[in-house]
């Protein structure tokens, strides 16, 4: 699907928290979440020597494989250890992609890699249920709003269902779908990835605003990871 100008807005400003010098003793860095300057949430140490990003999308099925084999030794051999941080960023490549990225910054940057796991974790169940969608149902998924479109297919996809399951409101879902500062901050991502890094497929990594190169999968980023020094 392409996406509209409505979901190609790009944001002006970007959130940033502010965040307090912590011990490098501190080894539980997993727990530890803070926002970039490009609204990216970043699990680790912000003090990080090494700053991991990835640019992802949540209809990719090679991302949602690197999720699944990078969750646990990521965390344990790389952030844990203080000196790599790890950033999630969207290249948003459909309209269902965006409504899962903005399904994923439901609840604030605490809740942030709960719903990003599950979402990816699940990623083959909603969607097949989005396109086994009737057609007449489909033939009205891109009338109205952005939110209104966001919802179909929220709701089309099964999204509603699983966001409910990790204790959401379908008040506080759809007040997700309509965040306009949310739906800016992924666009501008998405915007940056593709003009300023040239970055063209998912998912695609950088350590330090510096792509890497024939670097897509688990496989070939844990060799990198494991040469940058402590």
């Amino acid at each position: 699907m392409k996406l509209g100008n409505a979901y190609l807005a790009s944001a002006l400003v970007a959130a940033v928290v502010v965040i307090s010098p912590a011990s490098a003793q501190q080894t539980d860095w997993s727990k530890r979440v803070t926002l970039s300057a490009m609204g990216g949430h970043v699990m680790g140490n912000p003090l990080a020597a090494h700053k991991l990003t990835e640019y992802m999308s949540y209809t990719c099925d090679h991302c949602a494989a690197f999720e699944t084999q990078s969750h646990s030794a990521l965390t344990k051999n790389f952030v844990d250890k203080g000196h790599v941080s790890f950033e999630i960023r969207n290249l948003i490549l459909n309209p269902i992609d965006l409504t899962a990225a903005m399904l994923a910054r439901c609840g604030g940057r605490t809740k942030f890699f709960g719903n990003h796991h599950a979402l990816l974790l699940q990623q083959p169940v909603w969607l097949k249920k989005f396109q086994s969608t009737p057609p007449e149902v489909m033939k009205t998924i891109n009338d109205g709003t952005v939110p209104q479109r966001l919802k179909k297919i929220s709701q089309a996809a099964g999204l509603d269902t699983l966001m409910a399951k990790r204790g959401f409101t379908p008040t506080q879902i759809n007040a997700c779908l309509a965040d306009k500062t949310e739906q800016d901050q992924i666009l501008a991502m998405t915007e940056y990835a593709k003009t300023t890094l040239k970055l063209t497929g998912t998912p695609s990594f950088t350590i330090g605003d510096q792509p890497l190169a024939k670097v897509h999968s688990w496989s070939a980023l844990q060799p990198k990871l494991a040469v940058l020094p402590r």
